[in-house]
């Protein structure tokens, strides 16, 4: 969580972007620290260490591929080590210029290695490597220094079919190589979001309020790409077994915002994919999916933009159970184009 609210704050700092152009490609090591929970909910650290290379394809976005290797990552005694190929996808809402802040999203191949559950005195006559696909999304923030380039980046990360659901904190040191890309940018901006979210049906409920970054990104179709990233404390309702009863969830739901543009901002009526990585013990943990849809202004000021927004969410759970709520959120940004 400490990760995240970090993150979260130095984003809503550094949405102006540098006028010089970024080299297209770079390359370079990675180390990252990672933080499991055990069955009792206390949580263990552990560090990898690999390469990534990543090429800038345009005005708003990189693709990268990332080798990792976490050698020990046991909460119980058993034997557990991560090889992580992933295919990443970063998407800059202010341009790769300067101090350029991002949300990504991995899609990787994991190579688990695990001992059985039920482990017997001779623990490596029972291990055993399998193949897994791996996702991972968070938020992070890159800075350029002429040919040198440092990317700090914290996310959520899970291994279906394994016990890895986990935060990681992830930074990368690259040389940037190749000619510059100077591209057309179109407007982009992000700030602090803040939000409520209010039960319709479903166990889950809030403990507080959601805080995080949204983003926003103009087109060169009347519309907008959206993003929001949340730290969502919540809780369950009913029968329930500790430590599970109280998880915490990070919300990943981009979407396209359909938008009329009165004098005074925007008006725009947005729908998209969701996604609530849960990494703390109980039921819950993993990923569940669903979809949101709602609508939403922007209020333009002299140098800020001001968002209301509400908004229908919808969340699958692990066990299939579905979850309806509405989201009304509230946050600003600086204003596109400048002071007006």
């Amino acid at each position: 969580m400490r990760t995240t609210l970090w993150l979260a704050t130095a984003l809503s700092l550094t949405a102006v972007p540098s006028a010089h152009a970024q080299h297209r490609f770079r390359i370079g090591p990675t180390v990252s620290s990672i933080s499991l929970e055990d069955q009792s909910g206390n949580g263990h650290s552990f560090s990898s260490f690999g390469g990534s290379a990543a090429l800038i394809t345009g005005d708003d976005g990189e693709t990268g591929l990332t080798i990792s290797r976490y050698h020990d990552l046991s909460t119980d005694g058993r034997t557990r080590r991560l090889t992580l190929v992933g295919l990443d996808s970063y998407y800059y809402p202010v341009g790769t210029r300067g101090l350029a802040p991002f949300a990504a999203t991995e899609l990787g191949l994991a190579r688990v290695t695990e001992s059985a559950s039920l482990c017997p005195l001779l623990c490596q006559d029972t291990v055993s490597t399998s193949s897994q696909f791996a996702l991972a999304f968070g938020l992070g923030v890159r800075v350029n220094v002429d040919r040198g380039v440092v990317i700090v980046e914290g996310r959520f990360l899970q291994v279906p079919g394994s016990q890895i659901q986990a935060l990681e904190a992830r930074a990368a040191a690259a040389i940037a190589l190749g000619s510059p890309r100077k591209g057309e940018f179109l407007g982009g901006t992000l700030g602090p979001a803040v939000s409520v979210f209010i039960p319709i049906s479903g166990p889950l409920r809030s403990r507080g309020p959601f805080g995080g970054v949204r983003f926003r990104r103009d087109t060169k179709k009347p519309g907008s790409v959206g993003l929001e990233i949340a730290y969502a404390p919540l809780k369950i309702t009913g029968s329930c077994a500790p430590p599970g009863c109280e998880p915490n969830a990070i919300l990943f739901a981009p979407g396209y915002e359909a938008s009329v543009r009165p004098a005074w901002g925007r008006l725009y009526a947005e729908a998209g994919l969701l996604l609530a990585g849960v990494y703390t013990q109980g039921p819950d943990r993993g990923i569940a999916q669903g979809a949101h849809g709602g609508l939403g202004a922007d209020v333009d000021g002299a140098r800020i933009t001001w968002n209301l927004n509400a908004r229908l969410l919808w969340l699958q759970r692990n066990s299939g159970e579905n979850v309806f709520g509405v989201q009304v959120g509230a946050s600003l940004s600086p204003r596109i184009g400048g002071v007006r």
